[in-house]
């Protein structure tokens, strides 16, 4: 056996790839943050803000301005988001920098009631900041047809002994 791959690799760039990752955030609410503090990885989920049909390479996050993570993107801001969704066999690896604002007209955008757990004070709470990671490149698995699929590929390789096709694969450049 080779290097074979139950996926279909595809190389994606500009409006292919923006399309590509739009279709797959649609499968995400939350993402695990990974920034590099002193040459250690540190991650934690975050709630992807605002409406990810929309995507053109930016992604927003609402965090508190005294956390660790804000230190750690202002020392280095370079920083990766892992997303997951193995009910839809969707996965996604997105690379690229973050910055911390203020922008109030942002805040008031992406605010929702959901937020007010963590923010009780609304968009003017002092605490809360915005986090705005600007995605570079990155890595999708994808099997379209979901779970349906993943289930046929294998029920073909039960039966007949060969590989079926289970989605797929491939990077994104932005």
């Amino acid at each position: 056996m080779g290097n074979e791959s139950n996926y279909e690799s595809q190389h994606l760039t500009g409006d292919a790839a923006l399309e590509k990752i739009r279709g797959l955030l649609k499968h995400f609410r939350s993402a695990m943050m990974v920034t590099l503090v002193n040459g250690h990885l540190h991650s934690r989920p975050m709630g992807i803000q605002g409406d990810t049909s929309k995507f053109d390479g930016v992604l927003w996050f609402f965090s508190d301005r005294e956390s660790r993570k804000i230190e750690e993107i202002k020392a280095d801001p370079e920083m990766s988001l892992i997303m997951q969704s193995d009910s839809d066999s969707a996965y996604l690896h997105l690379f690229g920098s973050a910055s911390v604002t203020d922008d109030i007209g942002k805040k008031k955008e992406l605010f929702t009631p959901l937020a007010k757990t963590w923010f009780p004070e609304g968009v003017t709470d002092p605490r809360l900041t915005l986090i705005r990671f600007e995605a570079e490149r990155g890595d999708f698995w994808d099997s379209p047809g979901g779970m349906l699929q993943v289930l046929a590929a294998f029920t073909k390789a039960v039966v007949t002994g060969t590989r079926g096709q289970g989605g797929e694969m491939g990077d994104v450049k932005l």
